[in-house]
């Protein structure tokens, strides 16, 4: 499912995001690249679930925390995200990439994915969907991905 999710991100984030897809066009699509429909299905949900937690209240309980608190990993979320992901979330933190919304939303898409461990690789990339599919990080978006990408290789780090 998440190369579907990847896959459709980089076809996809030079459209506008006025614009209108088709799901049935990009099911057709992403059919004809070899994926398989379940996968497809999968990413189409988690895709609408990323737009749903953005539109949540911006005065949601992560919105109000304070800048001092600490976020403790339950043994789930330690499970699927290794020290190593979760002292990245932490530094894109400390750069304020992620506030605390952004970072409970990266959390929760990590935790949907049918990922047993997420690698820090795959993790800048959702971090990087997070970020573009939310209006209000455009900045963020750009400061993390002239971070991470490479423009004269094409290669993210």
């Amino acid at each position: 499912m998440f190369e579907v999710i990847i896959y459709l991100f980089e076809s996809y984030m030079q459209i506008e995001q006025t614009m209108e897809l088709d799901a049935q066009e990009i099911t057709d699509e992403l059919l004809e690249e070899g994926f398989q429909k379940n996968e497809i299905s999968g990413a189409l949900a988690w895709l609408d679930n990323l737009a749903s937690l953005h539109q949540q209240n911006l005065q949601s309980k992560t919105q109000l925390a304070k800048p001092s608190s600490l976020r403790i990993y339950s043994s789930s979320e330690q499970y699927r995200l290794s020290i190593e992901c979760q002292g990245y979330i932490f530094y894109l933190e400390e750069a304020d990439i992620l506030n605390t919304h952004t970072r409970e939303i990266v959390i929760d898409c990590a935790m949907s994915l049918d990922i047993n461990t997420l690698q820090l690789y795959d993790l800048k990339w959702l971090i990087l969907m997070v970020l573009f599919n939310d209006p209000s990080s455009s900045d963020a978006f750009l400061q993390l991905e002239s971070m991470l990408m490479d423009y004269e290789d094409g290669l993210i780090h």
